[in-house]
């Protein structure tokens, strides 16, 4: 079997295995897997416009603003409207979309460190550095 095809079977069962722990902790806090998405990179982020969470969500306005006023019904997230330019709007989290994030975020990082904890502790660097040098190689491959 080829590198290829091989780092191809491992995405894909990692992709698997941690998609489904995703939507398991996301479900907790009824909301979707991509509410669950949005709500981090917002967190993360501090505010970005609709357009900075399409790309880097990559999701379409469309379908990025249907999930967003999901949140925004729920309560979780409040669309921002510059007052200088109505067609830039930012999306901030209020009190309960923070206290929703960090509890998913917390299941997250509990499974995240159950994982790394059957990985010998010598090897664990290695682990984040060679996941941060494949990501680095597909921001850079003009496929991904």
């Amino acid at each position: 079997m080829n590198e290829s095809h091989q780092l191809r079977q491992m995405l894909q069962l990692l992709i698997r295995r941690f998609g489904l722990l995703e939507k398991e902790g996301a479900q907790c806090c009824g909301v979707t897997l991509v509410q669950s998405h949005i709500l981090f990179e917002v967190g993360r982020t501090h505010a970005p416009s609709l357009n900075e969470l399409s790309a880097s969500l990559g999701l379409d306005n469309s379908t990025l603003s249907r999930h967003i006023q999901g949140l925004v019904e729920r309560h979780f997230v409040n669309r921002v409207q510059s007052p200088t330019d109505r067609r830039y709007v930012t999306i901030t989290l209020t009190d309960e979309g923070k206290q929703y994030e960090a509890e998913i975020a917390s299941q997250m990082n509990d499974y995240i460190q159950e994982i790394l904890s059957n990985v010998p502790r010598d090897k664990q660097g290695q682990v984040i550095e060679s996941i941060d040098l494949l990501l680095e190689a597909m921001q850079n491959s003009s496929c991904c």
